[in-house]
Protein backbone atom coordinates (compact mmCIF):
# COMPACT_ATOMS: atom_id res chain seq x y z
CA UNK A 1 0.00 0.00 0.00
CA UNK A 2 2.76 2.55 0.66
CA UNK A 3 4.72 1.32 -1.92
CA UNK A 4 1.42 2.29 -4.37
CA UNK A 5 0.62 5.51 -2.32
CA UNK A 6 3.80 7.33 -2.78
CA UNK A 7 3.46 5.89 -6.38
CA UNK A 8 0.09 7.99 -7.01
CA UNK A 9 1.52 10.55 -5.08
CA UNK A 10 4.39 11.11 -7.61
CA UNK A 11 2.20 10.54 -10.32
CA UNK A 12 0.51 13.59 -9.35
CA UNK A 13 3.06 15.81 -9.22
CA UNK A 14 4.49 15.16 -12.53
CA UNK A 15 0.74 15.79 -13.68
CA UNK A 16 0.86 18.57 -11.85
CA UNK A 17 4.44 19.78 -13.40
CA UNK A 18 3.63 19.07 -17.19
CA UNK A 19 0.09 21.76 -16.76
CA UNK A 20 2.76 24.05 -15.08
CA UNK A 21 4.99 23.78 -18.30
CA UNK A 22 1.97 23.50 -20.51
CA UNK A 23 0.01 26.47 -19.36
CA UNK A 24 3.50 28.37 -19.49
CA UNK A 25 4.39 26.68 -23.23
CA UNK A 26 1.10 28.00 -24.89
CA UNK A 27 1.07 30.90 -23.20
CA UNK A 28 4.26 31.61 -24.94
CA UNK A 29 3.25 30.90 -28.36
CA UNK A 30 0.00 33.14 -27.92
CA UNK A 31 2.53 35.35 -27.32
CA UNK A 32 4.50 35.53 -30.46
CA UNK A 33 0.80 34.27 -32.54
CA UNK A 34 1.26 37.48 -34.82
CA UNK A 35 4.56 37.95 -34.96
CA UNK A 36 8.37 35.96 -35.39
CA UNK A 37 10.63 35.54 -32.14
CA UNK A 38 13.93 36.79 -32.17
CA UNK A 39 15.27 33.29 -32.14
CA UNK A 40 12.40 31.74 -34.02
CA UNK A 41 11.31 30.03 -31.30
CA UNK A 42 7.75 27.90 -31.76
CA UNK A 43 7.54 27.13 -28.72
CA UNK A 44 6.02 23.50 -29.72
CA UNK A 45 6.33 20.35 -27.62
CA UNK A 46 8.80 18.56 -29.90
CA UNK A 47 11.43 22.21 -29.78
CA UNK A 48 10.83 21.95 -25.73
CA UNK A 49 12.04 18.24 -25.80
CA UNK A 50 14.82 18.79 -28.68
CA UNK A 51 15.71 22.20 -26.86
CA UNK A 52 15.74 21.66 -23.28
CA UNK A 53 14.09 18.67 -21.89
CA UNK A 54 15.05 15.33 -24.07
CA UNK A 55 13.08 13.20 -21.88
CA UNK A 56 9.88 15.91 -22.15
CA UNK A 57 7.71 13.19 -24.76
CA UNK A 58 8.06 10.52 -22.85
CA UNK A 59 6.92 12.18 -19.97
CA UNK A 60 3.71 13.20 -22.16
CA UNK A 61 3.72 10.19 -23.60
CA UNK A 62 3.48 8.61 -19.83
CA UNK A 63 7.06 6.62 -20.85
CA UNK A 64 8.67 7.74 -18.27
CA UNK A 65 7.82 8.38 -14.34
CA UNK A 66 11.32 10.08 -13.34
CA UNK A 67 10.89 13.34 -11.96
CA UNK A 68 13.19 16.29 -14.35
CA UNK A 69 16.12 17.23 -11.70
CA UNK A 70 16.34 21.03 -10.48
CA UNK A 71 18.78 21.68 -13.07
CA UNK A 72 16.72 20.54 -15.67
CA UNK A 73 13.65 22.23 -14.59
CA UNK A 74 15.54 25.39 -14.76
CA UNK A 75 16.53 24.74 -18.53
CA UNK A 76 13.04 24.20 -19.41
CA UNK A 77 12.54 27.69 -17.42
CA UNK A 78 15.26 29.29 -19.24
CA UNK A 79 13.64 27.70 -22.34
CA UNK A 80 9.77 28.97 -21.96
CA UNK A 81 11.88 32.78 -20.97
CA UNK A 82 10.22 32.43 -17.72
CA UNK A 83 10.50 35.37 -14.91
CA UNK A 84 11.52 34.71 -11.57
CA UNK A 85 7.93 33.81 -10.26
CA UNK A 86 7.15 31.63 -13.40
CA UNK A 87 10.14 29.71 -12.64
CA UNK A 88 9.93 28.98 -8.99
CA UNK A 89 6.32 27.77 -9.60
CA UNK A 90 7.73 25.05 -12.23
CA UNK A 91 10.50 24.44 -9.09
CA UNK A 92 7.79 24.20 -6.59
CA UNK A 93 5.71 22.47 -8.72
CA UNK A 94 7.99 19.46 -9.50
CA UNK A 95 9.18 19.64 -5.12
CA UNK A 96 12.15 21.82 -5.47
CA UNK A 97 12.84 24.62 -3.36
CA UNK A 98 12.63 28.15 -5.11
CA UNK A 99 15.40 30.10 -5.92
CA UNK A 100 15.62 33.29 -3.21
CA UNK A 101 14.54 36.51 -4.96
CA UNK A 102 16.53 39.27 -4.85
CA UNK A 103 16.34 41.66 -1.67
CA UNK A 104 14.57 45.14 -1.98
CA UNK A 105 13.06 47.99 -0.47
CA UNK A 106 13.45 47.51 3.54
CA UNK A 107 14.64 44.22 3.34
CA UNK A 108 17.75 45.60 1.19
CA UNK A 109 18.27 48.42 3.27
CA UNK A 110 18.55 46.39 6.30
CA UNK A 111 20.84 43.67 5.14
CA UNK A 112 23.21 46.61 3.86
CA UNK A 113 23.76 47.79 6.97
CA UNK A 114 24.77 44.66 8.41
CA UNK A 115 27.06 43.77 5.99
CA UNK A 116 28.29 47.99 6.58
CA UNK A 117 29.11 46.90 9.66
CA UNK A 118 31.43 44.05 8.80
CA UNK A 119 33.01 46.70 6.22
CA UNK A 120 33.62 48.83 8.55
CA UNK A 121 35.57 46.57 10.96
CA UNK A 122 37.26 44.16 8.52
CA UNK A 123 41.16 44.71 8.34
CA UNK A 124 41.40 44.24 4.67
CA UNK A 125 40.47 45.76 1.31
CA UNK A 126 37.29 45.36 0.69
CA UNK A 127 33.89 46.15 -1.26
CA UNK A 128 30.28 45.51 -1.12
CA UNK A 129 28.27 44.74 -3.57
CA UNK A 130 24.55 43.77 -4.73
CA UNK A 131 23.23 41.07 -6.88
CA UNK A 132 23.74 43.06 -9.92
CA UNK A 133 27.34 43.30 -8.66
CA UNK A 134 26.89 47.04 -8.35
CA UNK A 135 29.59 48.40 -6.02
CA UNK A 136 27.40 49.84 -2.55
CA UNK A 137 30.43 50.94 -0.85
CA UNK A 138 34.42 50.09 -0.55
CA UNK A 139 36.36 50.88 2.75
CA UNK A 140 40.06 53.19 2.81
CA UNK A 141 42.10 49.76 2.36
CA UNK A 142 40.16 49.09 -1.15
CA UNK A 143 40.55 52.82 -1.92
CA UNK A 144 44.51 52.87 -1.38
CA UNK A 145 44.98 49.51 -2.78
CA UNK A 146 43.52 50.31 -6.33
CA UNK A 147 44.05 54.28 -5.66
CA UNK A 148 40.12 54.97 -6.48
CA UNK A 149 38.09 57.29 -4.38
CA UNK A 150 36.53 56.17 -1.23
CA UNK A 151 33.51 58.53 -2.13
CA UNK A 152 29.81 56.47 -2.30
CA UNK A 153 29.13 59.09 -4.75
CA UNK A 154 32.23 57.75 -7.17
CA UNK A 155 30.67 54.41 -7.27
CA UNK A 156 27.21 55.64 -7.59
CA UNK A 157 25.82 53.05 -10.35
CA UNK A 158 29.31 51.62 -10.78
CA UNK A 159 29.55 47.69 -11.49
CA UNK A 160 32.31 45.15 -10.99
CA UNK A 161 32.84 44.77 -14.20
CA UNK A 162 33.38 48.58 -14.77
CA UNK A 163 36.55 48.47 -12.82
CA UNK A 164 37.36 45.23 -14.55
CA UNK A 165 36.94 46.81 -18.21
CA UNK A 166 37.08 50.20 -17.74
CA UNK A 167 40.58 51.42 -19.29
CA UNK A 168 39.87 54.78 -17.59
CA UNK A 169 40.60 53.32 -14.33
CA UNK A 170 43.55 52.03 -12.93
CA UNK A 171 42.37 48.89 -12.39
CA UNK A 172 42.49 47.75 -15.91
CA UNK A 173 45.98 48.87 -16.91
CA UNK A 174 47.68 47.78 -13.49
CA UNK A 175 46.09 44.90 -14.44
CA UNK A 176 47.74 43.58 -17.57
CA UNK A 177 51.30 45.35 -17.30
CA UNK A 178 53.00 41.81 -18.66
CA UNK A 179 51.99 39.03 -20.89
CA UNK A 180 51.52 37.05 -17.26
CA UNK A 181 49.16 39.17 -15.77
CA UNK A 182 47.26 40.30 -19.22
CA UNK A 183 46.96 36.04 -19.30
CA UNK A 184 45.25 36.53 -15.21
CA UNK A 185 43.03 39.24 -16.00
CA UNK A 186 41.65 37.95 -19.32
CA UNK A 187 40.75 34.44 -17.18
CA UNK A 188 39.25 36.11 -14.32
CA UNK A 189 37.79 37.85 -16.77
CA UNK A 190 36.05 34.71 -19.15
CA UNK A 191 35.17 32.81 -15.56
CA UNK A 192 33.84 35.97 -13.95
CA UNK A 193 31.37 36.02 -16.87
CA UNK A 194 30.70 32.88 -16.67
CA UNK A 195 30.26 32.59 -13.01
CA UNK A 196 27.68 35.62 -13.66
CA UNK A 197 25.79 33.93 -15.89
CA UNK A 198 25.47 30.60 -14.08
CA UNK A 199 24.13 32.35 -10.62
CA UNK A 200 21.57 34.66 -12.59
CA UNK A 201 20.32 31.38 -15.01
CA UNK A 202 17.01 32.09 -14.04
CA UNK A 203 17.18 35.97 -13.74
CA UNK A 204 17.73 36.16 -17.84
CA UNK A 205 14.08 37.63 -18.79
CA UNK A 206 14.07 40.10 -15.57
CA UNK A 207 14.31 43.90 -16.62
CA UNK A 208 17.54 44.26 -14.34
CA UNK A 209 19.49 41.85 -15.62
CA UNK A 210 18.44 43.23 -19.59
CA UNK A 211 19.50 46.61 -18.72
CA UNK A 212 22.93 45.72 -16.74
CA UNK A 213 24.20 43.67 -19.94
CA UNK A 214 22.94 46.74 -22.46
CA UNK A 215 25.27 49.07 -20.34
CA UNK A 216 28.35 46.49 -19.87
CA UNK A 217 28.03 45.83 -23.41
CA UNK A 218 29.73 49.14 -24.03
CA UNK A 219 33.21 47.46 -23.85
CA UNK A 220 34.52 45.76 -26.10
CA UNK A 221 36.51 42.99 -24.10
CA UNK A 222 33.32 42.52 -22.07
CA UNK A 223 31.34 41.46 -25.67
CA UNK A 224 35.13 39.99 -26.82
CA UNK A 225 34.07 37.11 -23.71
CA UNK A 226 30.85 36.75 -23.18
CA UNK A 227 30.12 33.55 -25.21
CA UNK A 228 33.98 32.23 -24.34
CA UNK A 229 33.95 28.91 -21.43
CA UNK A 230 36.38 28.74 -18.84
CA UNK A 231 39.39 26.44 -19.53
CA UNK A 232 39.24 24.82 -16.32
CA UNK A 233 36.60 24.03 -14.38
CA UNK A 234 37.91 25.39 -10.99
CA UNK A 235 36.67 28.73 -9.07
CA UNK A 236 37.52 32.01 -10.69
CA UNK A 237 37.63 33.79 -7.09
CA UNK A 238 40.43 31.05 -5.75
CA UNK A 239 42.42 31.91 -9.03
CA UNK A 240 45.24 34.89 -7.31
CA UNK A 241 45.51 37.85 -9.93
CA UNK A 242 48.33 40.55 -10.58
CA UNK A 243 48.49 44.05 -9.94
CA UNK A 244 50.59 46.91 -9.62
CA UNK A 245 50.35 48.49 -6.13
CA UNK A 246 51.84 51.21 -4.34
CA UNK A 247 54.90 50.29 -2.44
CA UNK A 248 54.43 52.61 0.96
CA UNK A 249 54.30 56.73 -0.10
CA UNK A 250 56.72 56.10 -2.69
CA UNK A 251 56.28 56.49 -6.61
CA UNK A 252 56.98 52.74 -6.87
CA UNK A 253 55.05 50.44 -8.46
CA UNK A 254 55.50 46.68 -7.63
CA UNK A 255 53.49 43.43 -9.06
CA UNK A 256 51.52 41.74 -6.26
CA UNK A 257 49.62 38.54 -6.22
CA UNK A 258 46.23 38.74 -4.49
CA UNK A 259 42.99 36.74 -4.23
CA UNK A 260 39.75 37.28 -3.81
CA UNK A 261 37.37 36.14 -0.91
CA UNK A 262 32.96 36.92 -0.43
CA UNK A 263 31.63 37.23 2.65
CA UNK A 264 27.48 37.17 3.38
CA UNK A 265 25.25 38.06 6.11
CA UNK A 266 22.30 35.57 6.77
CA UNK A 267 20.94 32.69 4.24
CA UNK A 268 20.98 35.51 1.10
CA UNK A 269 23.97 35.30 -1.20
CA UNK A 270 23.86 39.37 -1.72
CA UNK A 271 24.45 41.92 -0.22
CA UNK A 272 27.55 40.62 0.45
CA UNK A 273 31.65 41.43 0.63
CA UNK A 274 34.39 40.82 -1.81
CA UNK A 275 37.67 41.16 0.67
CA UNK A 276 41.08 40.69 -0.99
CA UNK A 277 43.97 38.72 0.51
CA UNK A 278 47.83 38.79 -0.12
CA UNK A 279 49.18 36.27 -1.78
CA UNK A 280 52.93 36.92 -2.20
CA UNK A 281 55.57 38.53 -0.11
CA UNK A 282 55.16 41.82 -1.48
CA UNK A 283 51.58 41.57 -1.48
CA UNK A 284 51.82 40.43 2.54
CA UNK A 285 54.20 44.20 2.58
CA UNK A 286 51.70 46.59 0.56
CA UNK A 287 48.82 45.38 3.20
CA UNK A 288 50.95 45.37 5.94
CA UNK A 289 50.80 49.18 4.93
CA UNK A 290 47.40 49.27 4.48
CA UNK A 291 47.06 48.84 8.38
CA UNK A 292 45.92 44.88 7.52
Amino acid sequence: MTIRKDRDVQDETMKGLIAEIENLRVSRQLDYANQPHPLLKRFTQQELNDMACPTYKNLLMGRSHRMPDRRMIICIAEYLECTAVERNALLLAAGYLPVYPALEGAAMEQALEEVRQILSSLPLPAMIVNHMLNIKAVNERFSRLFELPASSAFYKGLNMADLHFNADYPVRSRSTFNAASFELWESHAVEGIHAYQKIHTGSRQEPWYTHSLERLRQYSDFNKYWNKRPDNTGNEYGQHKMILARMGASDKLVPIRYKQIHISAGHHLYPRIEAYLPVDEAAHTVFEQLGS
